[in-house]
């Protein structure tokens, strides 16, 4: 036997040590709950679980984004609802004025109100936000521009490639124009001379006793209603807008009003611009040879399938321009991040819908055929504010299934960083019962062979 090295104790001792090593991390485990709470646990798995649980927090912070955009289309949505109704009460009022029982101070009414529906439909468009963001006034368009300030461009479909695109204007429509006597301040409407002028179907009642300035302003007031303006100081009728559906026509029965006033009958027309796609060497720059391209008045419309569709106004005053190019741009629509990786985006496209860009802000009933007309003009705005409600809708339905598919990602995932990461309770309770015991085993060990060397003493005592 010897005293100075206990080898027993230092066995038991480093048994001990290892022992209680294990029984801290079997504790430090079941404390937490995971089975790797530091690197040195498992290098390799700690690496892996940390870049899925960014990974997870990321798909989380994804969800999140497809419902704030749920959230913002449907507040787009709420307020196209709104603008529907609005069109509807228009289409209403004009239905209604198309109906030859009402008087022109009938229609004075009917029209206030349309005017005022009108102005609706902007602050409508102005004023729908979703967290400062407007949603209606174009500013989620794509975008794009022409080299030309002859023409500028309304409307860029939301699923037309970013690219440059070519066409030519050859000649810009013109408004309906003639002219009309203006009478002297001082002359007075005789007997002979009374009569009813009518201004494209409008009944203007010229009575005995009038004075010129009574007569000019009578007329240029109901012209203006009707969408035409007659300058006093020139003498000629124009009507506001352009294109071949536009029309002055004057007349009446009275022989020496005609030829007071200089007025014939006659029934002017305005005309379309006429357009062109611009090609380079034989080849249509941009658009593809199934693209149709149409104008109304100096509104250009391009159309292929696929529902390729680009709007633009050619300035009334520039006359022909050959050739221009507008080049669209990726920036303008929404960009959501869908995903928890670059790339991983959805754009929510919404067209302009003010009352110009729906065409219903120059509409007036004065006349059957303006109301039918009208009538045209807001069934045309309606299927518009259709067509965006309906891209808004399979924008969310097909949110709708990111979401889902991100919850269904996110789940199975978790689980993945749960195997990996966290403890198993049943297994590590028994692995701590384990060393507690050879813990408290080793450590009676230690005592006995501590208290072994006290034997030598009893060879002292012989």
């Amino acid at each position: 036997m010897r005293l100075n090295h206990n080898a027993l104790a230092y066995t038991a001792n480093n048994n001990l040590n290892t022992i209680n090593n294990n029984l801290t991390k079997s504790m430090e485990r079941l404390s937490s709950g995971y089975k790797i709470n530091k690197s040195s646990d498992d290098p390799a798995a700690k690496a892996i679980s940390q870049r899925m649980r960014a990974q997870l927090r990321g798909i989380d912070r994804a969800v999140d984004n497809s419902n704030d955009g749920i959230s913002l289309i449907q507040t787009a949505e709420g307020a196209l609802d709104e603008a529907h109704a609005v069109l509807a009460r228009m289409r209403e009022l004009a239905v209604q004025a198309a109906n030859e029982t009402y008087d022109e101070t009938d229609r004075d009414a009917i029209q206030a109100e349309i005017e005022q529906l009108k102005d609706e439909l902007d602050r409508i468009s102005e004023s729908t936000e979703f967290n400062g963001r407007k949603l209606l006034n174009g500013e989620l368009n794509k975008k794009g521009y022409a080299d030309t300030d002859a023409l500028s461009i309304v409307e860029i479909g939301g699923d037309i490639d970013p690219g440059v695109y070519g066409i030519k204007v050859n000649s810009n429509g013109q408004q309906a124009k003639t002219t009309m006597n203006v009478l002297a301040d001082v002359l007075v409407i005789s007997k002979e001379q009374a009569g009813t002028l009518k201004i494209n179907g409008l009944d203007i009642a010229i009575t005995e006793g009038m004075t010129g300035v009574e007569v000019n302003e009578r007329i240029r007031d109901a012209a203006g209603k009707v969408g035409i303006d007659y300058e006093l100081s020139s003498g000629e009728v124009k009507t506001q807008e352009y294109g071949t559906d536009q029309y002055i026509k004057l007349e009446t029965e009275n022989d020496q009003l005609k030829s007071l006033l200089g007025v014939d009958g006659t029934e002017y027309r305005g005309t379309d611009a006429t357009v062109d796609f611009s090609d380079d060497g034989g080849k249509r720059v941009g658009f593809k040879d199934t693209a149709t391209i149409s104008a109304d008045g100096n509104r250009i419309t391009v159309t292929d399938k696929n529902g390729f569709k680009m709007v633009y106004d050619v300035d009334p005053e520039s006359g022909a321009v050959d050739p221009i190019n507008i080049t669209v741009l990726s920036a303008g629509p929404m960009v959501l991040q869908i995903g928890n990786n670059e790339g991983q985006t959805f754009n929510v496209n919404i067209n302009k819908t003010t009352a110009e860009s729906l065409e219903v802000n120059n509409i007036n009933i004065y006349t059957h055929e303006y109301a039918v007309k009208a009538i045209e003009r807001i069934d045309a705005a309606v299927s518009k504010i259709s067509g965006i409600r309906s891209s808004l809708g399979a924008y969310q339905n097909r949110l709708d299934h990111t979401i889902n598919n991100l919850e269904t990602s996110g789940e199975n995932l978790t689980s993945a960083v749960s195997r990996i990461q966290d403890t198993d309770m049943a297994e590590e309770i028994t692995e701590y019962t384990q060393q507690n015991v050879l813990s408290q085993s080793a450590l009676q060990m230690l005592t006995k062979s501590n208290a072994r060397p006290e034997g030598l003493l009893q060879l002292f005592q012989r």
